[in-house]
């Protein structure tokens, strides 16, 4: 396991993560990969004790499995709202403007 801090946004352990959110224990594969490969971190696992290091645990994304039901929204974007009933045509009026 290693310690990295973000130089940009990236995917880590399949949820984008963000420079602001300091030191982030990794696998020693995304560090690889976000270190050396993409250049979206740097490695400072250096800065932290071998007893700090083996106490916290790597980032793990549990995805959960089947359907998951969307939340009532209880204040839906328009885009989500049935449209209104239309009231009836009504003729177009005639302007007042003079004619000169």
């Amino acid at each position: 396991m290693k310690f990295i801090t973000l130089l940009s946004a990236a995917y880590v352990g399949g949820v984008l993560r963000h420079p602001h959110e300091g030191s982030i224990p990794v696998s020693d594969a995304d560090a690889k990969r976000l270190v050396d490969d993409e250049k979206l971190a740097e490695d400072v696992t250096e800065g932290f004790s071998d007893e700090q290091v083996a106490e916290v645990p790597e980032e793990a994304i549990t995805i959960a499995s089947g359907q998951v039901p969307a939340a009532e929204l209880s204040n839906p974007h328009l885009s989500q709202v049935a449209p209104a009933a239309t009231p009836e045509a009504k003729p177009a009026r005639k302007g007042a403007a003079s004619k000169e």
